[in-house]
Order: C-alpha cells, then sequence, then structure tokens
C-alpha cells in the first residue's frame, strides 16, 4: 500500500511582510490523521504559518505541499476546510446561519445543480454537531461571536474534508462553544481527519491534541509533547506590526 502523503509540509518557510521577515525557515510537516496545535503569543507567526501552508500567504523561500502537491498547483480543495479566525460570517449579507453554513457544501456538488438531499442531510448534521440548529433560519447576524464561530466551523465541516484548518477557533468564544467545538474535532479527529489548529490556550481542546508547535518570533521553539504551561497569553499591547504578523 503506498505511504499516505502528508495533508501539510512546510519546510524552511520563509515569509515577508514588506521588507521584514515574519517567518524565519520554518518546518511544519503533519502526518495524516493527526491533531496538531501551533501556540505561541501574539506575533508568534502562527497564523502567517497556517497561511502559508494553505497559499493564502506568499513563500520568500522554502516549499509548501498539500497533499503531496505544490501549493501554488493544488486545486484539489474539497479535501480542505479552513475556518479563519471570526471575520463576519455573513460578510454583510443578510444570510441565515443555514445558507451560510450550505456554502460550504459547494464543493461537493455540480457547479448549476441544486441541493440533493444527501447535501441537506450533512448541513442538518453539521449544524446539530456545533449546537445551532434551533438557530438554523435566523440571520447570521443576529448571532454572538462565539456562534458566529460555530457556524464557520459547521460551514467547513459540511464539505467533509480530510484536513481542517482553524484559526484561532476559541479566541472570546464562551466556554459553551469551547466544548461544543472539542466535542466536534474529537469526532472528525477518529474519523482520521488531520486538525492543525491555532491557539493561545487549548482548554477543552488540550485532550484531542498530539502534537504541539511553539512558535516565538517567527521561529519553532518547541516541537512534540504539549508543554507544561500551555497558558500562553497575547501580549497585552501588541504592536500594529506584531497584530500583522499574528
Amino acid at each position: 500500500m503506498a505511504k499516505e502523503l502528508h495533508p501539510v509540509a512546510v519546510r524552511g518557510g520563509v515569509v515577508h511582510f514588506g521588507d521584514r521577515a515574519v517567518l524565519h525557515g520554518v518546518d511544519l510537516v503533519v502526518d495524516p490523521g493527526r491533531t496538531v496545535a501551533l501556540l505561541g503569543a501574539n506575533g508568534s507567526g502562527k497564523s502567517t504559518l497556517v497561511k502559508t501552508a494553505l497559499g493564502i500567504n506568499r513563500l520568500s523561500a522554502g516549499t509548501a505541499e498539500l497533499f503531496g502537491v505544490p501549493v501554488k498547483r493544488f486545486r484539489d480543495w474539497s479535501r480542505v476546510g479552513y475556518v479563519p479566525q471570526r471575520l463576519g460570517a455573513g460578510g454583510g449579507v443578510p444570510a441565515t446561519v443555514r445558507e451560510v453554513v450550505s456554502a460550504g457544501r459547494l464543493s461537493r456538488r455540480r457547479i448549476g445543480l441544486p441541493a440533493r438531499r444527501a447535501d441537506k442531510a450533512v448541513v442538518e448534521t453539521a449544524l446539530e454537531a456545533v449546537g445551532l440548529a434551533d438557530r438554523a433560519g435566523d440571520a447570521v447576524a443576529t448571532l454572538s461571536g462565539g456562534q458566529q464561530q460555530r457556524a464557520l466551523i459547521a460551514r467547513a465541516l459540511v464539505a467533509e474534508p480530510r484536513l481542517l484548518v482553524l484559526d484561532e477557533p476559541t479566541a472570546g468564544v464562551d466556554a459553551a462553544s469551547q466544548e461544543a467545538l472539542a466535542a466536534v474535532l474529537r469526532e472528525r479527529a477518529a474519523d482520521g481527519v488531520t486538525i492543525v489548529l491555532v491557539a493561545h490556550e487549548l482548554g477543552p481542546l488540550e485532550p484531542i491534541i498530539d502534537r504541539a508547535v511553539v512558535l516565538s518570533h517567527g521561529r519553532v521553539v518547541h516541537d512534540g509533547a504539549i508543554p507544561a504551561h500551555t497558558g500562553i497569553h497575547p501580549h497585552a499591547h501588541a504592536t500594529e506590526e506584531q497584530r500583522l504578523w499574528t
């Protein structure tokens, strides 16, 4: 049997914003079916690294691959689910929660064809999983920040990805939402989905983490078991440059 390719592989990654390097030769190679946490304070490069892995940020040097394919040539995006930092799930459009979540199913449907019964069932299952079934018909703009984040997670889940990348999924999210997220990710991990998540603190997510990668000032300073002290808080007064790096 052929060995399964690494879902994420960044090697020697260097990224510049303007004339300043914000990643300095970073390596991140993730084995299939593993759950990896990227930890570090604001400005450490966590979000920059995941965006680079997904081709959102451009490499100045090094390589980035998804499932063995250089990210510039990668096209099979139905295999990848990405949950960004909370940026407004509705995008200014008066969409319902169900409509936002259903948009994540488009990669699984043929262009121009309406949603099938199976598509609708997957959407309803995802809404139930994140605890938003009772808000499915509400405008997403009426949700709390934590609920909007859960809607974005459900949108990523309905594509049934083999790689799930979450950028600060618990930031500013209430305890109940964190517990709901942990339960959902535990199920996906049990199904063999590869998970990469960015966090300041793990909280309820800690039991599902297989590996922790800690960044500081754009460099990996730890790669292995979860450090004894995972309460890595953001700087109280991050500079504009540091906020850009995060």
